[in-house]
């Protein structure tokens, strides 16, 4: 703008202004629009306070994100596991059905030669 003034602040200025408004203004700038003067600071005190809603409302919300993207990683890691821990067992189950069933098959195997060898010997002593 043509009729614009910025004005730099001196350290005593600077910590005045601070301590009476909790912000720190490095300049003050001075327009003119009319017939009146208009003075601002650098950046007004609404712009800020939005400025600074927004980006804690932009903090809040990648923290939020960042929460259920771990609770999300965290549920699909138990998944897994349980998977995992369901198909040992099952693993487990047919290994040892499998084995029971060797093992009847081996006492039947047994008892048949038994039998055989028995009806062999009677029919060696019936001869």
């Amino acid at each position: 703008m043509a009729n614009e003034l910025k004005i730099k602040l001196t350290d005593a200025q600077k910590a005045k202004i601070k301590s009476a408004t909790g912000r720190d203004l490095p300049e003050i700038r001075v327009e003119s629009f009319g017939s009146g003067p208009a003075v601002s600071t650098s950046s007004s005190p609404l712009k800020a306070t939005r400025a600074m809603r927004a980006q804690k409302a932009m903090r809040a919300q990648k923290a939020l994100r960042a929460q259920k993207a771990m609770r999300a990683q965290k549920a699909m890691k138990a998944q897994k596991a349980m998977r995992a821990q369901k198909a040992m067992k099952a693993q487990k189950a047919m290994r040892a059905q499998k084995a029971m069933r060797a093992q009847k098959a081996m006492r039947a195997q047994k008892a048949m030669r038994a039998q055989k060898a028995m009806r062999a010997q009677k029919a060696m002593r019936a001869q």
